[in-house]
């Protein structure tokens, strides 16, 4: 119950657009996946477990078979994730994405974000002082990447608390 709170809260933060192709950083069974799907256009799932990979794809089975989700389980840095690129990265507890000796997965975010894309990095907050920790970790990293915060979204999720940063390109953070 309190994964689908966080991921259901998450989902709506990232609010994508009907058309918008999302990609879903480390999609484990496919909550998060299945919820974007509901509204975006395209949503490509990455998570380094096949295990995980599998349980996304049975959750999802109906959306993979009408080409709305693909999944692929790999390490991000070595993902085909085709010629297109997202107007959505997301992540949900992704570790690499909060960790300075996994840069390389900035530089993958950083590759395949449209230019009028954002980013959106979302995590648990399960000590005090996690949250600030966890803002600048992501501002710093992404900001070594031409992406800065727009937004800091918290929501009251059980059994803990949830914090999301939002980011895009500084050109394209007036346009909303």
């Amino acid at each position: 119950m309190g994964a689908s709170a966080r991921l259901g809260w998450a989902a709506g933060v990232v609010a994508p657009r009907p058309g918008e192709r999302v990609l879903e950083v480390g999609c484990g069974h496919g909550v998060l996946v299945a919820l974007l799907a509901e509204r975006a256009g395209e949503v490509v799932g990455v998570d380094r477990s096949p295990t995980m990979v599998t349980a996304a794809g049975r959750r999802n089975r109906a959306a993979v078979e009408a080409r709305r989700v693909r999944l692929q389980a790999a390490a991000l840095h070595e993902a085909d994730l085709g010629p297109h690129p997202f107007d959505v990265v997301v992540s949900f507890n992704v570790r690499a994405l909060c960790d300075p000796a996994q840069e390389v997965t900035w530089d993958v975010v950083s590759r395949v974000l449209a230019p009028a894309g954002r980013v959106v990095v979302a995590s648990s907050v399960m000590t005090p002082g996690a949250e600030g920790d966890v803002v600048a970790t992501v501002a710093r990293l992404a900001g070594d990447r031409g992406l800065a915060v727009v937004a800091v979204h918290r929501g009251a999720t059980a059994p803990f608390a949830s914090v999301a940063v939002e980011l895009r390109r500084p050109a394209d953070a007036d346009r909303g």
